[in-house]
This record gives C-alpha cells, sequence and structure tokens, in this order.
C-alpha cells in the first residue's frame, strides 16, 4: 500500500515528484504551436527543419546561369540596315522631284454684311403685335342679353320684312335706311347658346373652343372662293385671300389667339392696323403653273373639246327654257338659300348651272340659229359692255360658258385680242367654265 502509493506519489527512496515526461513537454508536432513557445534546438540562426538546404539560387548565384547574348552583349548576327537614313540609296526608288511649298494667300478681308431688305408693305407683322384678349363683359348684362334677345330679335327681323315690302310697294320713294348696313344684320346682337358659356367664364379655352368651328368654316368657304377664281391679284400673279373676325368672336382670346389658330391652317395675321374691333386673317396663294392654251392665232380647235365650240342644246327646247325660267330659276335660287344656305362644294356651281339650265336674252338667238356670224356678234357685244370698266391698263375681266358655247373659247380669245386682251396668267385656264383675260394695249398692235 505504502510502495504503491510511493511510485505513483513520488515519496519512493525519498525524492521529489518526478514531471511526467510526455505531460510536462509540448507536442512538437501540434499545430499552431510547433516551436514558437520552445527554443530553437539547433542554434541561433539556424533553420527549424533540420534537413532543410540553403537554396543555392537563393542567397548564392545561379551557377547555370548565363548572360543573355543579345541582352548585354551585342548580335552577333544583327546586320546594319543598308537603306537605314544616313545609309545607301534604295536601289529601285525613282528620285521624287522637290514640291515647292505654296505660299499662303493673305487673308481676305470680310465682306461688309448687307443691308437688311425693307419689310413688304403687304407682308403679315409678327403675332406679338396683335392684341391680347379684351376686357370682360359684365355677367348680368350678357344674361340679359340673352334672355332679351329672343323677345327683339323676331321683331327686328320682322320689322326688315315690313320695310322692304314698304320700298318695294313705294316704287322707291319709301324712307332710306343709313349708310351703314349694320341695322340689316340682326346677328351681331345675337348671343348664341355655345358663346354664352365663353361669355360668362371668360377662359380662353373656352373661347377657343367656340370660335374654332367658326375659323375652321370660314377658312374653307375662302378656299373654295379662291378656287372659283376669288382673290386680290399681286404683283407676282399671286393671290391673296382674306377673313375678317368681329371681337364679338374672339373677346377672351384675343386677336393674338385668333392669328395662332389660324396658322394651324396655313393661313396669317393680316393687317394689325383694324383696330380693336376687327382681326383679319389671310393667305397668298402662289400663281398657278403655266399650262397649254393656244393662242388666239393658233389653228382652230376642234368641236367638242375644251377650247373649241361646244354642243348646243336642242333648238325646239330652248323656247320652253327661254319661259319657263323665269318662274324655276328664283324658286331654286330660294330653295338653294334655305335649305344648302348657297355653299356648294363645286366652284363655280352657280354659273355651272346657269349655263346649263337657263338661257340668255342676248344669246337666245346666237344658240337658237346656231350660227357663227351670231355667236361672234354675241361675244363683242358682251366684250363691249363689260370692257367699260376695263378698258385701263391692267383691268381684267370674265367671260362665262354661255358667251361663247356656240363659237368656242379659242374664237373669244381671238375676238378680244382685237381689243388689247390676253388671257390672264393668275388664274388656270378653265374654258369649260369661263375665260379670264387681262387687258394688255401692246397686245393689239402685236
Amino acid at each position: 500500500m505504502t510502495e504503491r502509493q510511493g511510485h505513483h506519489g513520488g515519496v519512493n527512496g525519498g525524492g521529489g515528484p518526478q514531471p511526467h515526461p510526455y505531460a510536462q513537454q509540448p507536442n512538437p508536432y501540434a499545430h499552431g504551436e510547433p516551436y514558437g513557445q520552445q527554443p530553437n534546438p539547433y542554434g541561433q540562426g539556424a533553420p527549424l527543419n533540420p534537413y532543410a538546404q540553403p537554396s543555392p539560387y537563393g542567397q548564392q548565384p545561379n551557377p547555370y546561369a548565363q548572360p543573355s547574348p543579345y541582352g548585354q552583349q551585342p548580335n552577333p548576327y544583327a546586320q546594319p540596315n543598308p537603306y537605314a537614313q544616313g545609309g545607301a540609296p534604295v536601289p529601285y526608288a525613282q528620285p521624287v522631284p522637290a514640291q515647292p511649298t505654296p505660299a499662303t494667300p493673305p487673308a481676305r478681308p470680310a465682306a461688309p454684311a448687307a443691308p437688311a431688305a425693307p419689310a413688304s408693305p403687304g407682308a403679315a407683322p409678327p403675332a406679338d403685335q396683335f392684341p391680347g384678349p379684351g376686357p370682360r363683359r359684365n355677367r348680368a348684362a350678357v344674361l340679359l342679353q340673352f334672355t332679351l334677345q329672343w323677345i327683339y330679335a323676331p321683331l327686328w327681323i320682322a320689322a326688315l320684312v315690313a320695310l322692304f315690302a314698304i320700298l318695294l310697294w313705294s316704287g322707291g320713294g319709301g324712307p332710306s335706311g343709313p349708310d351703314s348696313d349694320a341695322w340689316l344684320k340682326v346677328n351681331r346682337t345675337f348671343i348664341p347658346p355655345r358663346r354664352l358659356k365663353a361669355e360668362l367664364t371668360g377662359r380662353p379655352e373656352d373661347w377657343e373652343r367656340y370660335l374654332t368651328p367658326i375659323l375652321e368654316r370660314r377658312i374653307r368657304a375662302a378656299e373654295t372662293k379662291h378656287a372659283a377664281g376669288d382673290g386680290e391679284v399681286c404683283e407676282d400673279l399671286s393671290r391673296v385671300m382674306r377673313v375678317k373676325f368681329p371681337v364679338r368672336l374672339y373677346r377672351g382670346l384675343g386677336a393674338a389667339g385668333v392669328v395662332r389658330l389660324a396658322e394651324r391652317y396655313g393661313w396669317e395675321g393680316g393687317s394689325a392696323g383694324g383696330g380693336t374691333e376687327r382681326v383679319w386673317i389671310r393667305r397668298v396663294f402662289p400663281a398657278p403653273a403655266p399650262s397649254f392654251a393656244p393662242g388666239p392665232h393658233d389653228p382652230p380647235a376642234a368641236p367638242g373639246t375644251p377650247w373649241g365650240p361646244r354642243p348646243g342644246r336642242p333648238a325646239f327646247l330652248l323656247p320652253f327654257m327661254f319661259v319657263l325660267q323665269i318662274a324655276y330659276v328664283p324658286v331654286y335660287g330660294v330653295l338653294s338659300l334655305l335649305i344648302f344656305q348657297g355653299r356648294h362644294p363645286e366652284p363655280d356651281y352657280w354659273d355651272r348651272w346657269g349655263a346649263r339650265w337657263a338661257v340668255g336674252p342676248c344669246a337666245f338667238w346666237a344658240e337658237f340659229s346656231g350660227s357663227a356670224a351670231a355667236w361672234d356678234r354675241h361675244v363683242r357685244r358682251v366684250l363691249n359692255r363689260t370692257n367699260t370698266g376695263n378698258a385701263s391698263p391692267g383691268g381684267r375681266l370674265r367671260i362665262n360658258l354661255a358667251t361663247y358655247r356656240g363659237a368656242g373659247a379659242q374664237r373669244a380669245l381671238w375676238i378680244a385680242a382685237e381689243k388689247g386682251y390676253v388671257l390672264d396668267p393668275a388664274y388656270a385656264p378653265t374654258p369649260e367654265v369661263c375665260v379670264r383675260l387681262l387687258h394688255r394695249p401692246a397686245a393689239a398692235t402685236a
């Protein structure tokens, strides 16, 4: 018992406790603490690995390393370039003649700026020169006028009808009206329901919504009139169409707003000097392209062609048409005004209708007989009558188809040339409807 204790307890033989050889020594192969805490058993500066040999290439130079023959020493195979700069010339090269360096031309002085061309007197002014929205009307006054107009407008129209009846039956000896025709137009004091909202709110968008259909309708009517030959002819043979708008139609939008709307349809603002009570818009239509038209002395056109004689109506129908037209022409005109409001999309509709369904008293015998001499006398008679106010140079006149039906448009040009008239270049020729002439006295002596 005592010996076991002495052997294990370390009291055998009176000696002290002996350390366990494996418990006290660290494991040299343990990871994380190989030789960090223990001194190097192989001496100071020795490598930890006893088998490691110093690298012959680390601290000592590589005995097998040889210097590059092309790095520090010249290449024994390198040959000098015989054609390099400073060497022999290229054997097949052709000598290039030296080109003289062109002298730099002296700087040209800047041309003075051309003066701005003066504005044409007929040019449209810019949009900023047109006045803006006008002052709003009193709402109470607008409502009062809208209410009372349903009473005084019918009375006004009845008074106008009675006045015309008095003038008709009195033989011209009745009362005469004022010089202005404003008292005849009841619509100027009438507020339609569509404009009532714009007058009450005063907002520009409400005025624009009210004015846009009116502007579109008047622009279409003006373009139709231009196709029918209307418009002011300019010096360059272009034609100008103008449309007027009174202030009651655009009060809350302003003249500048009207011009802005017109520009959407290719129109522009007209003269801004008309005051604040109206605004004009206009459009310049260019001169028509030159088209074929026979001269008065060219060979006569064949019958039935646009420039030749047109076929006449049956002779036995002419007397009936001459008598009945006294009744059906006014009736058809009134019905057209009431139902169609006198507007037709086809240009020159009334001229075409009259040439088809009416018979002129002066042209009755020429068409009834079909004589070429009678047609010539009729054309000369019409030219003499219409030439009264257009005899000055530059005067223009128009001859309808009913005047030269049996003679032909080319024959009418020949007769008009005797009085100094030529075909007007400002209009596209339409011999199936009319002939437009321009007075040039030099043409009569040519």
